[in-house]
């Protein structure tokens, strides 16, 4: 069966799934589908190119403030907020891909300016007057289809499903495609893929721009859902390092194995948070750290390669 067929009946179950879940189960569910999104748009550049990037939370931050500012200030829908959105992410990763790419800078390097770049955003929009600064924009609950809200939890189910089946319908078409083939020769020899006649500096700035659209989806979608951003929840490190871990855990570079880590650790962490009732704060990044950890130990290739190992080795 065609992978796009399968693609499109899995996100059918997963909408069935959706509507038979209480009110809890949709929260977690939303979160799953959103975190899902950014870490396979990470996966993009940082397991397909191999660009390790640290900032993705400017892609998914930059969504987030270009819908609400469009939405609170000038009546645009967010809907439309929602393209324009996707456009600004493309933007940005392209330019921010094609002035470090251009120097030759990879690796760490590259890590480091992306958490750079996304910092230095996060200080500017906590200055900024008409971004709310430190104090952020609160969104006016107005439940209606044409404001993106909806009267319920299923509402932001579909929502956040859908763009995580753009998401991965992008990332399935870009594993399929001579672009994938150009990222994968690219992430594992820069050199070799340049005697080869492959333009690796486009390459690059390619699965930047498509990297950065696809998380900035993320963004007008968390925004109307939680109807409050700020500058530390939707532009601040942690988000990008959930986006790196996710996919990591899952398995780099595999087709949909960020989207595992995810299934994994999000309600994982939801879990941990209802146990302790907020006691020990932050105890869920000490487990990520000893999945991780024994992830690396035991199976490189993350979760998705021992599931895609169990179903090779399972009796036909």
């Amino acid at each position: 069966m065609r992978p796009m067929l399968l693609l499109g009946l899995a996100v059918a179950l997963l909408a069935v799934l959706a509507s038979l879940l209480p009110i809890y189960g949709q929260h977690v569910f939303i979160l799953v589908a959103l975190y899902g999104a950014v870490a396979l748009a990470w996966n993009v550049l940082g397991g397909m190119a191999g660009q390790m990037s640290l900032g993705h939370a400017l892609f998914v931050g930059a969504g987030a403030y270009v819908s609400t500012v469009l939405y609170l200030n000038f009546a645009v829908s967010p809907w439309v907020g929602l393209v324009v959105a996707a456009m600004v992410g493309g933007a940005l990763g392209a330019g921010v891909g094609y002035t470090v790419f251009r120097c030759k800078l990879s690796g760490v390097y590259f890590a480091l300016v992306t958490l750079a770049v996304a910092e230095m955003a996060l200080h500017i929009v906590s200055n900024v007057a008409v971004l709310g600064g430190a104090n952020g924009l609160a969104i006016p609950s107005r439940p209606d289809f044409a404001n993106f809200q909806f009267h319920s939890k299923l509402g932001f189910c579909y929502a956040a499903l859908g763009v995580l089946a753009v998401v991965s319908a992008v990332s399935l078409a870009i594993h399929r495609s001579r672009l994938g083939y150009v990222l994968l020769a690219i992430r594992e020899n820069e050199r070799s893929a340049a005697a080869l006649g492959i333009d690796v500096v486009q390459g690059k700035v390619i699965a930047a721009a498509i990297s950065g659209a696809l998380a900035a989806l993320v963004g007008p979608i968390y925004a109307n859902y939680v109807l409050f951003i700020d500058p530390e929840s939707v532009l601040g490190l942690p988000l990008s390092i959930d986006a790196l871990l996710f996919a990591f855990i899952g398995g780099l570079g595999s087709l949909f194995g960020p989207l595992l880590g995810a299934v994994v650790l999000v309600p994982l962490t939801e879990l941990l948070r209802g146990l302790l009732a907020g006691r020990l704060a932050g105890i869920h990044l000490i487990v990520y750290g000893v999945i991780l950890i024994l992830v690396m130990r035991l199976a490189p290739r993350g979760l998705w390669g021992l599931l895609s190992d169990a179903i090779a080795r399972r009796p036909k």
